[in-house]
């Protein structure tokens, strides 16, 4: 092996070792909440509050992703900043890619919560007009 060639990793290991222990622990956690609370909000919801709710609980784990963004990305910035000399473009897109993950995750692990909250949201709809008879 050349000094000078990369080292090949796999994309599950570099997604998780872009996301870190914390943001891998608490975006799959965020997102089964999301999906409790909405299924939760669906089944025992009543009123104009139900859709509120609904709104704020499903995209629970892209806030996450966001945050775990910006929080990586202060963090390599100050990284970079500190080191002597200029960072070249392959390092600062590497940042780049590591901070976009986050979000990413986020979005597709609020997908199931979104379905619920739809698909949900329309099954009620559709049985209380039944019940009230229109």
């Amino acid at each position: 092996m050349i000094a000078d060639e990369p080292i090949q990793v796999s994309l599950l290991t570099w997604m998780v070792n872009s996301l870190g222990t914390t943001y891998l622990v608490l975006l799959p956690a965020a997102a089964l909440l999301s999906i409790a609370l909405a299924l939760a909000v669906v089944i025992r919801g009543r009123g104009p509050m139900a859709a509120a709710m609904l709104i704020l609980v499903v995209p629970i784990p892209l806030m996450i992703g966001c945050y775990a963004a910006l929080h990586g990305v202060i963090n390599a910035f100050q990284i970079l900043a500190v080191s002597g000399t200029a960072p070249k473009p392959s390092e600062i897109a590497t940042v780049v890619a590591v901070s976009l993950l986050p979000p990413f995750v986020g979005l597709l692990l609020m997908t199931p919560a979104y379905t619920v909250a739809t698909i949900g949201t329309f099954v009620r709809s559709l049985t209380e007009k039944a019940v009230h008879g229109e």
